[in-house]
């Protein structure tokens, strides 16, 4: 629970350069900051329960000498009234099984936190299967919306079916008949023999899930209720393929989540141009936020990379593209030596054998129209 009053985090830090800049100079009378929040509500007066809160800033000589809360708070928090608000980390990991099944208590540690774990996924299996099985009719509705979610999720697991659970492995029980065994094309598995990337997706979804089920305890669907959840990374360890699904199978089955996720992948830019889509680029010392790039639905992806949302100079390897740029500075030159006029034949040549179909059958008929080409001339020679 939050105290009360809600002291302002400013108030507790010793050197702190953004509240130099907010505190007025020129003066050495004491400054007064306020904040005004409402909670998940409009800020419409009339209508909004607003929290208030208060800091008194001191100054001798243009410096600050004393920061503290004035006042209490207008309103005590209920911490039921707070959004969901959960953040992974790119170091994101599932707990090992059977060690402590309780979370972090802090939905966002995995964010800054390397060391941080997300909830035990097959524990939260285990427990929602065992209260199904005892005629709990919401857990078992849970159970499936979360299988149904994961078939969807990762890739390889046709349906909600070829999720199975059964009993903790113990003495006594097969291992093809214990714990959590998931149907994939090579055959039936247990989950820690899943790949990392499954594993980790497999963690998170888990986690994103058990969290809207604790949070929204009494709503008939959980998961389809709000919060906010942060991914930095969401690309990592996804093939090319899953990138471009994810953010729909997402959307599909956490519709009132407002995702907000960072990925280097072309990929999930290409899936995400009709989204809110911000480039953060390195400036001197500092990040700057593009926050309306340049966008083209439609774009190739070779034309993507090239946007101002990658900068990257040529959608071709290093190695062609230093070649290329040779070709046109010989080009260019009006004079060229004996030498230069071999290599400038030889750069004409493997131009000219540059692939530039939009596919494998775009290159083949590229291939026929170019022996054509050739033996057009030959003739025309001859």
């Amino acid at each position: 629970p939050f105290p009360n009053p809600v002291e302002p985090e400013l108030a507790r830090e010793d050197k702190n350069e953004i509240l130099e800049k907010l505190a007025r100079y020129g003066t050495d009378d004491p400054a007064q900051l306020e904040a005004r929040l409402s909670l998940c509500k409009s800020f419409d007066k009339r209508q909004a329960s607003l929290i208030s809160t208060r800091l008194k800033i001191k100054r001798v000589d243009g410096h600050i000498t004393d920061v503290k809360p004035d006042g209490k708070s207008d309103l005590e928090v209920d911490t039921k009234k707070e959004p969901l608000v959960l953040a992974y980390g790119a170091g994101r990991h599932p707990k090992a099984a059977n060690i402590d099944f309780a979370p972090e208590t802090d939905p966002t540690a995995s964010l800054f936190k390397v060391e941080a774990s997300l909830c035990d996924a097959e524990d939260v299996l285990y427990r929602l299967d065992h209260a199904s099985m005892k005629g709990d009719d919401m857990a078992r509705k849970n159970l499936e919306g979360i299988k149904k979610v994961l078939s969807k999720m990762i890739e390889d697991i046709a349906d909600p079916q070829s999720i199975e659970v059964f009993a903790p492995p113990g003495p006594g029980i097969s291992p093809d008949r214990a714990g959590i065994r998931v149907d994939t094309p090579y055959g039936n598995v247990s989950f820690d023999q899943l790949s990392l990337g499954y594993q980790t997706v497999f963690a998170w979804t888990v986690d994103i899930a058990w969290r809207l089920l604790e949070h929204h305890e009494n709503s008939p669907d959980p998961l389809r209720e709000p919060a906010v959840v942060v991914i930095d990374e969401i690309d990592l360890h996804l093939h090319p393929s899953w990138q471009r699904k994810i953010r729909e199978h997402l959307m599909e089955h956490f519709p009132a989540v407002q995702f907000i996720a960072t990925a280097h992948s072309p990929l999930m830019a290409m899936s995400s141009l009709d989204a809110n889509v911000v480039v953060l680029r390195r400036s001197g010392d500092h990040t700057e936020i593009v926050s309306d790039p340049v966008l083209v639905r439609g774009w190739r992806l070779d034309q993507l990379i090239t946007s101002e949302l990658f900068d990257l100079p040529s959608a071709r390897s290093p190695e062609v593209e230093k070649r290329r740029n040779e070709y046109r500075e010989l080009m260019q030159k009006d004079d060229l030596s004996d030498k230069e006029r071999e290599k400038l034949k030889e750069l004409q040549r493997l131009e000219w054998e540059l692939p530039i179909g939009y596919s494998q059958e775009d290159e083949k008929a590229m291939e026929i129209i170019r022996r054509a080409a050739k033996r057009l001339s030959s003739e025309d020679e001859s």
